[in-house]
């Protein structure tokens, strides 16, 4: 019984909660990502579990926004700051209410078996760059681990490297 009621649990929060984002999506903002450029972004994704152990977004999406005013609201309401941060999986959110051009504006990449990942040709500006890290543990139901993001900005030519944990 006590497993049907956490399975249950589990299930509701995988739906995510709904956020009100008061800032309109506009394309304007977010279209010098469009032109491309002469950036490149590289890092890792990882979390350090309880026991010690490391485990990394291994196949897992990379999502790179520009960080418009309705991104920079909606990051700031899900991680608690305009900087980005970290969430536990039970912390998620939906995507209803997203506008779905905020949705095409975005550049996605996956991590790598070391939890390595990539973007070339990018246009200079600020981003957010997001992703989760998910694990299981023995005899348990539900995942362990979230999602972690960072808001960065990349100038023109820029290489630059990020740790998301």
């Amino acid at each position: 019984m006590i497993n049907l009621f956490c399975l249950i649990l589990y299930l509701s929060a995988c739906v995510g909660r709904d956020l009100e984002i008061t800032a309109k999506f506009d394309p304007r903002e977010a279209a010098f990502v469009k032109n491309g450029g002469s950036a490149k972004l590289s890092g890792q994704a990882f979390m350090r579990q309880n026991g010690g152990g490391v485990v990394t977004c291994a196949g897992e999406e990379v999502n790179l926004f520009p960080a418009t005013k309705y991104a920079t609201e909606r990051f700031a309401k899900i991680y608690g700051d305009v900087s980005g941060g970290r969430i536990n999986v039970f912390q998620g959110v939906s995507l209803k209410g997203v506008p779905p051009e905020y949705l095409q504006y975005r550049r996605v990449a996956t991590c790598d078996a070391e939890g390595d990942f990539e973007f070339t040709g990018i246009a200079p500006g600020t981003y957010y760059v997001q992703s989760r890290v998910l694990w299981m543990v023995p005899n348990s139901y539900f995942p362990e681990g979230g999602s972690v993001a960072k808001r960065i900005t990349l100038r023109s030519g820029q290489r630059l490297r990020v740790l998301l944990n």
